[in-house]
This record gives C-alpha cells, structure tokens and sequence, in this order.
C-alpha cells in the first residue's frame, strides 16, 4: 500500500473539564488524529470564568490510500453501495475500539469482501487479513 501526503491543513480542536468525572476527555482529539499525519501542535490551558479548557492546535497532513481506487474499477452499483456499507462498519468499529480504520480492515481487504462475496465465517477467513493469525482477529473483537 502506498500512502500520499498533499496539502497541509489546520484544526482547532478545544476540550473542555468534565466537573462531573474531573477529567478532560481527549476522545474528540484521539478520533480527529486518526488517520492523519500530525506535522506540528501547539497546546494551551485557558479557563473562561469557572470554566477550564484544552486547546489544540493541529497541523497535518490526511493519510489518503491510493492503493484503494485500483479495486473500485470492477465494481457495479449493488457492490460499490456494499463497500459502502463496510466502510461505514469500519469507522464506528474503529471509533469504538480507538484504533485507526485500517487495523479493522483495508480498503484492499473490503474491496475483496466484496469481490469474493463470502457466505461463511469460514469463508471470510479465506479472505487475506481476516484469517485467526492478524492482530486485530486476536484481540477477540
């Protein structure tokens, strides 16, 4: 897989103090990051009244996979609205288990969900990056 970097961009990200569980919770930064280069940050503390706050500021890069237009080309409608599909599942699996969407799955490894179309358990560990030996099957999730 080879991966591109193009154009640089900015974001803002603030988080403010939960007085109830008095903590910050990073869980907004920890999603944006996924998935992205980080070039340079900056970090403020600020309170507004009685109101604290964490402020970032974010320089980065996005992560785009070129390797996952190639598959796209044999695709018709019913298999591109799956892979849609796939990809859906695998940004909320990745946002609930706090991993990038990659270690849920490859655009490549949807791709040939999708191409080989498995009917069974058995048969999606057929599938490269789905078998019982990847990191991520491991984990149990």
């Amino acid at each position: 897989m080879q991966t591109i970097f193009f154009n640089f961009m900015f974001k803002i990200i603030t988080i403010p103090f939960d007085s109830d569980t008095k903590t910050f919770h990073e869980d907004v930064l920890n999603k944006f990051i996924l998935n992205k280069k980080i070039k340079s940050y900056q970090v403020n503390f600020f309170q507004d009244g009685e109101n604290s706050y964490w402020s970032v500021f974010l320089e980065y890069d996005p992560l785009i996979e070129k390797t996952a237009e190639k598959g796209l080309e044999g695709l018709d409608k019913p298999q591109r609205i799956l892979l849609d599909t796939l990809k859906a599942w695998r940004k909320e699996k990745a946002e609930k288990e706090g991993v990038p969407v990659y270690i849920v799955g490859t655009n490549r490894e949807l791709i040939d969900i999708v191409n080989k179309a498995p009917k069974s358990v058995e048969a999606l560990k057929e599938i490269k990056g789905f078998g019982k030996r990847t990191a991520y099957a491991q984990r149990g999730t």
